[in-house]
């Protein structure tokens, strides 16, 4: 009896070290994961970040607001220092701007060149004037840019197509919807800087310089009314509604530029 009760004992303990396992020495046991789905898109395939420049905004204020660096944004839309931007200015955050030539902008950026070869002599005197003690503010934290009072709508506002992407284009103004021959306004003083017809796509066209910076463009007018050199008020009819150009049907296509940069139109206008 003794016999097999050792037996038996001995069978037990065999059938529980069955159960346990030894670790190896030196041995480490892994275990592999399996990878988790990443949902990043490319930087082709990302949605771009869009952010039009707001009264008070700063490039630095910008960049705080998205965690980039606001260098890196000026360097994607091509600002060079000091790093002006301008209320209504469209910023790309997360890629580089498509940098395009548009006609209006060679043309504007010709203009004022011509205009500060033509005041260099002004410029001069500028720079003799006594330089102010207060401090400077860092140029990256100066306020965007905007005009000082509002523009006035050129003709009744019926918008027909925004400022911003447009399919594959962008779309550097706004359309205001207009019967044929509908009375174009000046949407501010100023002095008629083009007059003619010969930017691609524009048709009619009218350039009116208001200050030192701020532009206004009408385009696809069935008639110009006004000739370079001239000087307008705010009010004063200057074209009339048509569709010359690459236009499909009576409008007014309507910009405002800071210098040769776009912005929208709407952060300049009286509400609706």
């Amino acid at each position: 009896m003794v016999v097999i009760a050792r037996l038996c004992s001995l069978i037990i303990l065999l059938a529980l070290g069955a159960c346990v396992t030894t670790p190896v020495p030196g041995y480490k046991h892994t275990y592999k994961q399996t990878p988790k789905h990443t949902y990043q898109k490319s930087s082709r395939q990302k949605k771009a970040v869009i952010r039009y420049v707001r009264p008070h905004d700063t490039l630095y204020s910008i960049g705080n607001m998205f965690d980039v660096d606001y260098k890196l944004i000026a360097k994607r839309n091509h600002i060079p220092y000091p790093y002006n931007v301008y209320v209504g200015q469209r910023l790309y955050i997360n890629r580089t701007a498509p940098k395009t030539d548009d006609p209006t902008a060679v043309k504007i950026r010709r203009l004022a060149f011509t205009k500060k070869s033509t005041s260099k002599k002004h410029a001069r005197k500028q720079v003799k004037k006594k330089v102010t003690t207060h401090k400077k503010v860092a140029h990256h934290k100066k306020k965007a840019h905007s005009y000082s009072g509002k523009l006035r709508w050129p003709i009744k506002p019926v918008v027909t197509s925004k400022f911003g992407r447009r399919g594959s284009r962008m779309h550097d103004g706004i359309d205001i919807g207009a019967k044929e021959g509908t009375p174009i306004h000046a949407a501010a003083g100023g002095e008629v800087v083009y007059s003619d017809s010969r930017l691609s796509g524009y048709g009619k066209l009218i350039i009116i310089r208001h200050g030192k910076n701020l532009f206004t463009a009408y385009g696809h007018n069935q008639r110009n009314l006004v000739k370079k050199g001239a000087k307008v008020k705010a009010g004063d009819v200057i074209a009339r509604v048509g569709h010359t150009g690459r236009a499909t049907g009576p409008h007014l296509h309507f910009e405002v530029r800071q210098g040769s940069t776009p912005v929208n139109p709407i952060a300049y206008l009286p509400r609706r």
